[in-house]
């Protein structure tokens, strides 16, 4: 019986390690959560979900505001705290069903299916405010804060072309003032 065990102990000990360097590469190690990795694997499974039952969803695209100048007056340790609180803060808002995922830097992205866009607008809302109360702030009075572009996919429209209307929308929000949400004019 020994015997038996000791054979089968180190293809198992590869396995298990196997699973660990497979679970690695799917998760930002600084934040826990998913990384770009498997925003390019789910997203087109929760897209071809969303047209084969005609289910809405929406995509936010996030990125924080004065992150740098957290980084640049409090250094790369303190700047990896905030992208933990920040993660934590959206982790415990969203539902097990969405795929909340950091796309690297100080950017990430939401995608929720069963989501139309105004839906999402009341969820992004509260993600602004949830990062506004972490106050967090840099010497010039800047404040942290996250400005996010929401985008809701429809039939006729490619995934990205989908992605780039909340790149874009994200982009307009910053240019708006920031820590704000915006959405592709319809």
């Amino acid at each position: 019986m020994i015997k038996g065990l000791e054979i089968l102990t180190e293809p198992l000990q590869r396995a298990v390690d196997y699973e660990d360097l497979f679970e690695q590469a799917r998760r930002d190690t600084l934040t826990g959560l998913p990384n770009r990795r498997v925003f390019e694997e789910r997203v087109g499974p929760l897209l071809d979900n969303a047209h084969r039952y005609e289910h809405p969803i929406t995509v936010a695209c996030m990125d924080l505001d004065n992150f740098k100048q957290v980084n640049d007056t409090f250094g790369h340790a303190a700047g990896d705290l905030v992208l933990q609180q920040v993660a934590q803060i959206m982790r415990q808002m969203v539902r097990n069903t969405d795929l909340l995922v950091r796309m690297g830097g100080d950017e990430f992205m939401l995608v929720l299916p069963d989501t139309e866009l105004q839906a999402a607008r009341i969820m992004a809302d509260r993600l602004c405010q949830a990062v506004d109360l972490l106050d967090i702030r840099t010497p010039g009075a800047n404040r942290l804060g996250i400005s996010i572009g929401l985008s809701q996919w429809h039939s006729g429209l490619s995934r990205d072309a989908w992605l780039q209307q909340a790149d874009e929308a994200l982009y307009q929000a910053k240019s708006s003032g920031r820590s704000r949400v915006c959405m592709p004019p319809v």
